[in-house]
């Protein structure tokens, strides 16, 4: 697969990914992607992208607090 950012070749992985939905902020461990080495473009399968949003719309999933960097301010 080739990545729609920069057209590099991607590359396949397993590893920690976030995801956005609804305003709220997930992350996945231990998942199966794509990821381009140019750009760090990271894709999921449709059929990963289908157990992920599934378990999260049964809320099977850990609530865990963690430390978030975070930066404030405009830029340019």
């Amino acid at each position: 697969m080739r990545c729609a950012a920069c057209h590099n070749q991607m590359i396949k992985r397993r590893g920690e990914i976030d995801l956005r939905i609804q305003g709220k902020l997930y992350l996945v461990r231990n998942v199966a992607f794509e990821e381009c080495p140019a750009c760090g473009e990271k894709v999921i399968s449709p059929e990963v992208a289908r157990v992920l949003f599934e378990r999260i719309s049964n809320q099977e999933f850990v609530v865990k607090n963690i430390k978030v960097p975070v930066l404030e301010g405009t830029y340019g």
